[in-house]
């Protein structure tokens, strides 16, 4: 009886598959960081356009990074310049989907991860030129957390018993994280008498509970980060713009893909 020889896929052809979907992603998140905040729908027909001159885009101008590199960072069209903003949203988005490969893989719960990557870094761009971050988006998050531990679930040793378990702490952890965040909106609000959190701040908490999970380790790097990256971004912000408020949301964002990388899915041995 002949034995049937299994051939292994290299790891190299699972990195330039990330990197190919990483750029894409990245392309996306740039679709998401100029439409999500003029209340254009992301899923809409709508052809992509110069902002400038509002040219459709042909196929050869929406190649992610390398239709940027290719025409010196210009309009084909009208020649008005494009900025370091988009290039760089791909580039940040392409890394972020690195660094998750580099601990989860290419799997199921990988690609959840990839995805979430074009999120967050969409939601730093909005909240860095908006200070806003969008309800849309803090859904999203949450809604790739539960794709993710529904996908551990199903290729766990008991479904049920696990969903039950790390459903209910994920679901517990987005209400007390983000009831605890609104309560300290709601204390500062009282005795500052300003606001030291966003709603859209709030809600990135809950939505970021069900990936954290009620892992006190978790809890106090993320809680640790935000306050040491808010800072720095509040000494940054102050010295560029003049300003002394200033959008906490990419603090946060940073300090949660810390905790992703650093500590990992409460409901994912990485």
């Amino acid at each position: 009886m002949s034995e049937v020889a299994t051939v292994a896929i290299p790891e190299v052809f699972w990195l330039c598959l990330t990197v190919f979907l990483g750029l894409c992603l990245g392309s996306f998140a740039t679709a998401l960081a100029w439409r999500v905040p003029r209340g254009i729908s992301i899923v809409a027909k709508k052809r992509s356009a110069c902002p400038t001159c509002n040219h459709d885009l042909g196929a050869r101008d929406l190649v992610p990074l390398f239709s940027w590199l290719l025409q010196k960072g210009r309009c084909r069209y009208c020649q008005a310049v494009i900025g370091l903003r988009y290039p760089l949203i791909e580039l940040a988005t392409l890394a972020l989907c690195l660094a998750f490969y580099k601990v989860y893989g290419f799997t199921a719960i990988g690609l959840c991860l990839f995805m979430l990557a074009a999120i967050l870094v969409s939601i730093i761009d909005i909240d860095l030129h908006h200070k806003i971050i969008p309800d849309g988006l803090n859904l999203s998050i949450f809604l790739l957390g539960l794709l993710a531990l529904l996908i551990a679930g199903c290729v766990s040793f008991n479904p049920p018993a696990f969903l039950l378990e790390k459903g209910g702490e994920g679901l517990g952890a987005v209400l007390v994280y983000g009831g605890g965040a609104f309560l300290l909106r709601q204390v500062f609000l009282w005795v500052m008498q300003r606001e030291a959190l966003g709603l859209g701040d709030v809600k990135f908490f809950a939505a970021s509970g069900i990936w954290l999970g009620f892992s006190a380790n978790n809890l106090a790097w993320f809680l640790i980060l935000s306050g040491g990256f808010g800072v720095v971004l509040a000494l940054v912000w102050r010295k560029m713009t003049g300003q002394r408020e200033f959008p906490f949301g990419p603090a946060l964002i940073l300090a949660f893909i810390a905790v992703l990388l650093g500590h990992g899915i409460y409901f994912v041995h990485a």
